[in-house]
C-alpha cells in the first residue's frame, strides 16, 4: 500500500500558531506532528509516502526532505490553489501504483492501529469488493460533526449532516468520520484534475449512490482532532497522562507520573513541578520555579517563578 498525507490546509482555526508555520509542523511536546505521522507510517510498513502541500509547503518539504532520515520515500504533491479535502488526490495520480491508498488528515492524533486497519480493508475488499474503508470513531456530542451511518456488519449506508440539538434527540448513530481511509485509487477516475473535490460532500456520497461497497472500521482507541488551540493543548496533556498511549518522547525522564523532563534540562532540587507538566530541552528551572499542573514549557526557557497552566513558546523567561 501507499500512504497519502493531506497537509495543504491553512490551519485557520489554529491561528496565530499557523501564521508562520504550517499546521502539520506544529510540535506536540517538541515532536513535529508530521514527524510522528511519518514514523507511524514507517512502523506499519508504509514506506512510499505522498505528501500534499500548499500553504507554507516549502517548510514541510524542507523538514521532511526525501524521507530517507525516516526510512521512507517521500514525494510532494503541490497545490497551486486550494483544492478542498480530496482535490490533491487527482494531482497525485501519476505516482499511484494501483495499490490501495492509506490516506491521512494531517491534524488527527490517534492511537489507531494502522496494521489492523490495513488488514481489515484487505478482508473487506476480498469479501465484499470494498473500494473504500473509512475509520469511524464514536463521539458524545453528535451536533458538532457530520455523522456516518453503518450497518451492524460494517457497511456504510449513509452520510448525515450535523444534526441540530432537537434532531440529535432522535438519532441513534454516534459515529463520525475519523479522518483516516484506505481507498482504491480507481475511485478518482471520474473526476477532472485541477478542480476542487471533497471527500465528505462528493467522493464518498457519490460512491454510495453508485452502489459501491464502503466499509466502516469503527475504532475505539484514542482520537482527537487537533484543529483548535484548545484541542491542540488538550492533546498534549493527554500524551503526558498517557491517555494517548505510545507517543514517543525520547531523551526524557519521568521523575513522577505525568511529569516529563528533557534530559538536557536543568532543574533545581527546590523546583516544584505539578503533574501533568512538560519541561523542554535545554530549559533551566531555578529554586523558586513552580510549574502548575497543565504547564508545557518550550525549549531554552528559564523559569524561577510561578507559571500558570498553558503552552509556553521556546525561550520563555519567568522570574
Amino acid at each position: 500500500m501507499q500512504a497519502v498525507i493531506i497537509a495543504g490546509g491553512k490551519g485557520s482555526r489554529l491561528r496565530p500558531f499557523t501564521l508562520k508555520q504550517p499546521k502539520p509542523l506544529i510540535p506536540l511536546l517538541e515532536v513535529p506532528f508530521l514527524q510522528w505521522l511519518v514514523e507511524r507510517c514507517a512502523a506499519a510498513g508504509l514506506t512510499d509516502i505522498l505528501v500534499n502541500v500548499g500553504y507554507l509547503g516549502s517548510h514541510i518539504e524542507g523538514f521532511l526532505g526525501s524521507g530517507s532520515q525516516f526510512g521512507v520515500q517521500i514525494r510532494y504533491i503541490r497545490e497551486e490553489s486550494p483544492l478542498d479535502t480530496a482535490g490533491s488526490m487527482l494531482l497525485a495520480k501519476p505516482y499511484y501504483t494501483g495499490d490501495p491508498l492509506v490516506v491521512f488528515n494531517a491534524d488527527i492524533l490517534t492511537a489507531l492501529s494502522l496494521p489492523a486497519l490495513m488488514e481489515f480493508h484487505c478482508c473487506q475488499q476480498a469479501l465484499h469488493g470494498a473500494v473504500a474503508t473509512l475509520t469511524l470513531t464514536r463521539v458524545e456530542d453528535v451536533t458538532a460533526y457530520g455523522l456516518v451511518e453503518a450497518t451492524p456488519s460494517g457497511q456504510i449506508v449513509a452520510f448525515r449532516e450535523k444534526p441540530s440539538p432537537e434532531e440529535a434527540k432522535t438519532i441513534t448513530t454516534n459515529t463520525i468520520n475519523a479522518g483516516t481511509y484506505v481507498l482504491d485509487p480507481q475511485i478518482f477516475d471520474p473526476y477532472p484534475v485541477g478542480d476542487p473535490l471533497s471527500f465528505e460532500r462528493q467522493v464518498f456520497p457519490e460512491l454510495l449512490r453508485q452502489g459501491a461497497y464502503l466499509s466502516a472500521y469503527v475504532d475505539t482507541s484514542y482520537w482527537r482532532d487537533l484543529g483548535t488551540p484548545h484541542s491542540y493543548y488538550q492533546g498534549q496533556l493527554d500524551i503526558l497522562t498517557q491517555r494517548m498511549p505510545d507517543f514517543p518522547l525520547p531523551d526524557h525522564e519521568q521523575p513522577q507520573p505525568g511529569v516529563w523532563i528533557h534530559t538536557t534540562a536543568e532543574t533545581h532540587p527546590g523546583a516544584c513541578l505539578n503533574a501533568p507538566c512538560y519541561v523542554g530541552s535545554y530549559c533551566r528551572l531555578g529554586s523558586q520555579a513552580h510549574l502548575a499542573a497543565g504547564t508545557i514549557l518550550g525549549s531554552h526557557s528559564w523559569v524561577n517563578g510561578r507559571v500558570l497552566p498553558g503552552v509556553y513558546a521556546p525561550g520563555t523567561l519567568v522570574v
